[in-house]
């Protein structure tokens, strides 16, 4: 058994597992057609599709799980009757381990009356006994006013046969149902949930689970006070008997929790901690503020909501509050209350992932008062604009003063600052709170992502310094000038914004340059100045404007040799200079001038390695620059050298202090040993590249597993798949490489889900897959969709149309797909049509053919040679057969070739 549930091997299950969500998803009859067609196209896979649909119909129609198990009770008739110091008088419920009754005790020690819960005797359950302790020892832990307390226990019947628990009896509703009898509004709501909290709160503290917080266990009696029932099914995280996932205990009992309110890792039978209940609270609230279950009605199946549970995400809580109550008078209005924090606070709450909610209840509680308080909360990015807004709602009075600065700032009231050491004293302080916000923004955006910024104080920050006169500033006000832009320009090239980027580090450089010239001689001055300049020339280079970044690229290794004669062991001082031969050395790669390139590599490297051994952490530099060697000598068509540049990259990562721990450093060296197995089946080593080609692919599989969140690792591993399978294609494993394609193709699926605009995703990544994907059906003669190969193409178009500028692999990509899509057509029709997709490959590769590009070389002659104009294919092939280059794809078209003169030999 694998985890999955039946009998299957992990690859198998993974195969199975996406085609059984599609046919669950569809009507019966749907259902039907869908598996006929993949008796076409999976025929090894139906049959065990259909046993696995017709068990889960098996289990629909047996009410699995819908209602707890029915038991007989040995207490079927306890009215009347007394236990211990209690008179039984009637009977509350029936539940999963025995039944629950109201009694009053008889001794006169109090008044008042209790629930004693009895054991289920015949028909019980395995485990039920077992349970039914463990919440006695459970309860015994807990004294909070918020959760119904034990008060006593004990055995009765006969020879002592029925065990009981008397507990704190509550007379109360649900508390749903509560908040919506009186109409409760989100406030009163919001303080109620926090006692459900509170008494969570107390439990996490002392180690233990609830594992199935519900309505049903939250009362709320008619004085308003919560109290927490149910602890039968609880967890002591303490516990060293039991695991996270199901113990024996709850194997034989039943199911841990009611799928209606259970968290992702229960339903999967994984580790369950405190954020298990929280994701439970959060379905919770959710259902108290928008009326409605966040990702299935209660009236579904069970298995429905469980699948739910596990591949659904939540609408915003707004959202379903407003189709919840859409037509009724205040829909609007109850939606408005819950946007923004209430959104992000359940959205937190109810992440799949357990390491992505909060940590535990009290977490979430301080969250909900931050709320309540008008303070920012954890749930969301703390943007300048949204911190401020919960600062002026707290200091109404206080605030008047504050607006001041920023009315300076927008109004232009900044030159009158100078004439007052009080309005010098209030300059420094916008300065200062201007450059505190950008910098607190951009620490908090850079890790996340986050593009969708400059807000209202960036865009004041500029104009308050756009219209300060950089030559009447003193050096502090400068300093804080040039760094508040730096992080300006920093922002405006995060969110692509270029040319604002590159006016802002013009406006930096005049104020660093400014600095310079009064201080000539100071090293931090020069240096803040180098980093302007850089910055300069990086957004530049970005723009494609290769004049301009190689001029700010020189002036800045200007700079650094200034700073290096200023104090030749300064090691900082050092290390830029290293830094500046690196930035030439990409403008002259990426201009093609490889020869000047590969010197500006050697000279880094040389300056690398007499600095690696005082600063260890730099062979981290060391080992980029030999990437940086082994690309130019790759596009020199030095396949061999380029695989020596990348074994000493490998060679110099493992001189990093922690390697083996650093996860940065593993993503590394297995980024080189896949470009060494690319650059093996260049040179036409199958053997070899396969081989490389799994030690990367391995690799990088046990790094996802780390940090499965991570989408450029799950990206690289996508690569990393696509780029073994064309080795093993190549080296006639067809069964492996149509294995490792449809895990990269269900991988780019959610790389694409994640971010459908991150271009090396949508144009490189589906590309390879797609040309890779089409080429194996082509060689097993089976058919494949034209459609995605079109639309592909289509959105390619589009972007070219827009601006986008395709780099040389991409190119080439591209026209994989138009070889592979002209292919097709001719293997289906044999139309002249299909001559257009060979064509717009001819064009888009013969600007890198003529540079001489062996990769172009060899697709540019298939397409000639698919189009009929054979002397060309074989001049093309001439050219490379001089280089080393051997790739499967060459190999390809000296068989053609070979085929066609002899079609031709026999025409004639």
């Amino acid at each position: 058994m694998t985890g999955n549930g039946i009998g299957l091997d992990r690859n198998r299950w993974l195969r199975l597992s996406p085609l059984l969500d599609e046919l669950l998803d569809l009507e019966p009859a749907a259902r039907t057609q869908r598996l006929s067609s993949l008796r076409l196209q999976e025929p090894e896979l139906v049959d065990e599709l259909a046993a696995l649909l017709d068990r889960a119909e098996a289990v629909e129609r047996e009410g699995f799980l819908q209602e707890p198990p029915r038991l007989s009770s040995a207490a079927a008739s306890l009215a009347g009757e007394k236990v211990g110091a209690y008179t039984v008088e009637r009977k509350l419920g029936q539940g999963g381990m025995g039944s629950v009754w109201l009694a009053r005790r008889h001794d006169g020690r109090f008044e008042g009356h209790v629930a004693i819960k009895f054991l289920a005797a015949a028909g019980a359950l395995a485990g039920s006994a077992e349970r039914f302790a463990r919440e006695g020892s459970i309860l015994a832990r807990l004294s909070h006013p918020n959760i119904a307390r034990l008060i006593d226990a004990g055995v009765t019947g006969p020879e002592g046969s029925q065990r009981y628990l008397v507990l704190e009896y509550i007379d109360g509703e649900p508390i749903d149902r509560h908040c919506a009898l009186r109409g409760l509004d989100v406030t009163a709501r919001v303080r109620l949930f926090l006692d459900v909290l509170a008494a969570v709160a107390h439990a996490h503290n002392r180690l233990i689970l609830h594992r199935d917080l519900k309505p049903g266990n939250i009362l709320v009696t008619r004085a308003g006070e919560v109290k927490l029932l149910d602890f039968g099914i609880a967890k002591l995280l303490d516990d060293t008997t039991a695991s996270g996932a199901e113990t024996e205990l709850t194997q034989q009992a039943g199911r841990p929790f009611t799928p209606a309110y259970a968290a992702p890792e229960q339903v999967e039978g994984g580790e369950v901690t405190t954020a298990t209940d929280v994701y439970s609270l959060g379905v919770l609230l959710y259902l108290l503020l928008a009326g409605t279950h966040p990702t299935a009605p209660e009236t579904g199946t069970p298995l429905a909501q469980m699948r739910a549970l596990v591949h659904t995400e939540p609408r915003r809580l707004s959202e379903a509050a407003a189709r919840t109550h859409a037509g009724e008078p205040d829909a609007a209005r109850a939606a408005r209350l819950l946007r923004g924090d209430l959104d992000n606070i359940v959205a937190k709450a109810l992440k799949k992932a357990p390491a992505e909610r909060y940590a535990n209840a009290e977490r979430m509680a301080d969250d909900l008062r931050r709320y309540l308080n008008n303070e920012p909360v954890s749930a969301r990015a703390d943007a300048p604009a949204y911190v401020l807004a919960k600062f002026v709602r707290r200091h109404r009075a206080g605030v008047a003063a504050g607006a001041l600065v920023v009315a300076a700032l927008a109004s232009g009231l900044g030159v009158a600052l100078w004439q007052a050491h009080e309005a010098k004293q209030q300059r420094i302080q916008a300065e200062g709170l201007i450059e505190f916000m950008l910098g607190d923004l951009r620490r908090k955006l850079e890790p996340v992502g986050r593009l969708d910024v400059l807000d209202a104080v960036g865009e004041k920050a500029l104009a308050y310094y756009a219209a300060q006169d950089a030559s009447r500033l003193d050096a502090d006000s400068l300093g804080r000038r040039a760094s508040a832009l730096h992080l300006i320009g920093k922002i405006a090239e995060l969110r692509g914004n270029l040319g604002e980027a590159s006016s802002v580090f013009s406006r930096a450089a005049d104020s660093t340059g400014e600095l310079m010239q009064r201080f000539p001689n100071d090293g931090q001055r020069v240096y803040d100045h180098a980093q302007s300049v850089y910055w300069s020339g990086y957004i530049a280079r970005r723009r494609g404007e290769t004049a301009e970044a190689e001029a700010s690229f020189r002036q800045y290794l200007e700079l650094t040799q200034k700073l290096t004669v200023l104090d030749p062991d300064h090691l900082d001082w050092r290390t830029e200079r290293a830094h500046a031969g690196i930035n030439l050395g990409v403008v002259y790669l990426e201009s093609e001038r490889l020869a000047q390139a590969l010197q500006w590599f050697d000279d880094a490297r040389q300056r690398w390695l007499g600095l690696v051994g005082a600063r260890p952490e730099l062979n981290v530099e060391l080992a980029n620059t030999f990437g940086w060697i082994a690309k130019t000598r790759e596009l020199l068509g030095e396949f061999d050298a380029a695989i020596a540049a990348q074994r000493a990259k490998i060679e110099a990562l493992g001189r990093m202090p922690g390697a083996q721990s650093n996860r940065r450093v593993q993503h590394l060296l297995a980024n080189a040993a896949y470009e060494v197995g690319r650059l093996q089946l260049c040179l036409g080593q199958q053997a070899q590249a396969v081989r490389a080609g799994r030690g990367a692919l391995g690799q990088l599989e046990s790094l996802h597993a780390l940090d499965p969140s991570n989408m450029e690792w799950l990206a690289h591993l996508a690569f990393a798949r696509v780029s073994l399978a064309e080795a093993q294609l190549a080296a006639g494993d067809r069964a492996s490489a149509r294995e490792g394609l449809e895990r990269a193709g269900a991988e780019t699926a959610q790389l694409m889900s994640t971010n459908a605009m991150q271009r090396k995703w949508r144009i490189t990544l589906r590309g390879g897959l797609l040309a890779m994907q089409a080429k194996q059906a082509l060689a097993e003669a089976r058919s494949f969709p034209r459609q995605e190969l079109e639309d592909y193409l289509a959105a390619v178009e589009r972007a070219e149309t827009a601006g986008s500028r395709l780099e040389p692999d991409q190119v080439r990509i591209v026209a994989s797909v138009e070889l592979m899509l002209g292919d097709l057509q001719a293997h289906g029709s044999g139309q002249p049509a299909t001559r257009r997709p060979w064509e717009a490959a001819a064009r888009r590769l013969q600007s890198l053919a003529d540079r001489g590009e062996v990769g172009a070389m060899t697709l540019l002659a298939h397409a000639h040679l698919r189009l009929g104009a054979l002397p060309q294919a074989r001049t093309l092939a001439e050219r490379i057969e001089s280089t080393t280059y051997r790739h499967p794809a060459y190999a390809d078209l000296r068989q053609r070739l070979k085929h066609a003169a002899g079609a031709a030999a026999v025409q004639q």
